[in-house]
């Protein structure tokens, strides 16, 4: 029994040494079954240019922010880029996520172009501000030098005056004088106004004074309507220009003139009006949701807006500044009370006079 268990391992032995030597055989004389199919070439690669981190719309891209990634070639696509110089310093029309492939329809030449719904010019406000526009004048607007994208400073100017609490009228109060007649014993008296028409009062609320000269009481009432205190002061700094003057309509800018009967081409409405140029009037200004509050009671409230130009590289916009008073600009800048002089010049100036200046002079013409 032991003697054929050793006769068949020997068996086993001799069969497997016998498949290892066909097995080396055939690997070093090359022999064996040869593949009918044809070899793969090798696959080529290219690397395309993808965003290399989250980019907002409207951002201009530079180098930092694009990165590669390296694909087949028969897998890239039309509108794909290879070089990154032709993506630098364009603008990203929309939301750019990060690792995502940049295509030609993701960037614009121009800033604040975006495929979201709305208004282009939303993309252009940052996150945390709103734009708000308020009307503005030539001498507002730093003689029109304030563009697109600068940085002011808002400065406002109001008169002040003292009221009544209760009427919430300016002060001093116009009195009437009133009598009663017709009293009955044990019923309310009939007050009469002696002056009926309250655009002409009997005079105004005065106070009384004791005449040294006359040695007597009189009453001493104003000669004129109270005189407004005026004040300014800056109220907000370093405050970005979204946009000046009024913002293009839908189709404006591509609206055509309509051909004539010679058969002419139709012209641009834009070369139209290229020698027609339009003077703003307003500006739209990015601020925070409670300067804009601010901003929209100053309007309605009558104050004056002017507005201070910039240097782009200033950011110290932390500058504390003191309200200008008469008071102030009396004592600050020395300025002296005019002495009462027994001459004065002629004519003679009760208020102050503009100068006329060259450009807002109307020439009429000949035939006027």
């Amino acid at each position: 029994m032991r003697r054929g268990r050793t006769i068949l391992i020997i068996l086993v032995v001799i069969v497997i040494l016998v498949i290892v030597g066909v097995v080396l055989f055939r690997m070093f004389t090359g022999t064996g079954t040869k593949s009918d199919a044809t070899p793969t070439p090798g696959v080529r690669y290219v690397e395309i240019i993808t965003a290399g981190q989250n980019i907002p719309p409207g951002s201009e891209i530079t180098e930092e922010m694009l990165s590669t990634m390296s694909i087949p070639e028969n897998l890239q696509v039309t509108g794909e880029y290879t070089d990154k110089n032709e993506i630098i310093g364009q603008f990203a029309r929309m939301q750019i996520a990060q690792s995502l492939p940049i295509m030609e329809s993701m960037l614009s030449t121009t800033p604040g172009v975006s495929t979201s719904p709305g208004s282009i010019w939303a993309s252009q406000i940052p996150q945390g501000l709103t734009a708000i526009s308020i009307p503005i004048s030539r001498l507002d607007l730093v003689g029109y030098a304030v563009q697109d994208n600068d940085f002011v400073n808002v400065i406002v100017t109001m008169l002040v005056v003292d009221v009544d609490s209760n009427y919430q009228s300016e002060l001093p109060n116009r009195i009437e004088t009133i009598f009663s007649s017709g009293a009955l014993e044990g019923s309310t008296p009939q007050l009469t106004v002696l002056s009926t028409d309250f655009n002409t009062p009997l005079a105004y609320q005065g106070r009384t004074e004791l005449d040294a000269t006359l040695n007597n009481a009189i009453y001493v009432v104003p000669a004129e309507a109270q005189r407004p205190r005026m004040v300014t002061q800056m109220v907000m700094q370093n405050v970005q220009v979204l946009h000046v003057g009024s913002f293009p309509l839908p189709g404006e800018e591509t609206e055509e003139v309509a051909p004539s009967d010679t058969g002419t081409t139709p012209t641009p409405a834009a070369e139209v009006q290229a020698s027609q140029i339009v003077r703003p009037d307003i500006i739209t200004l990015l601020v925070t949701p409670q300067d804009a509050v601010v901003l929209v009671y100053f309007v309605h409230d009558g104050a004056h807006i002017t507005l201070n130009l910039r240097n782009p590289n200033d950011y110290d916009f932390r500058t504390t500044t003191d309200a200008a008073t008469l008071q102030y600009i009396w004592s600050q800048y020395n300025i002296p009370v005019p002495a009462k002089l027994p001459y004065a010049t002629e004519p003679r100036i009760d208020a102050l006079v503009d100068p006329v200046l060259p450009n807002d002079v109307i020439i009429s013409s000949p035939d006027e």
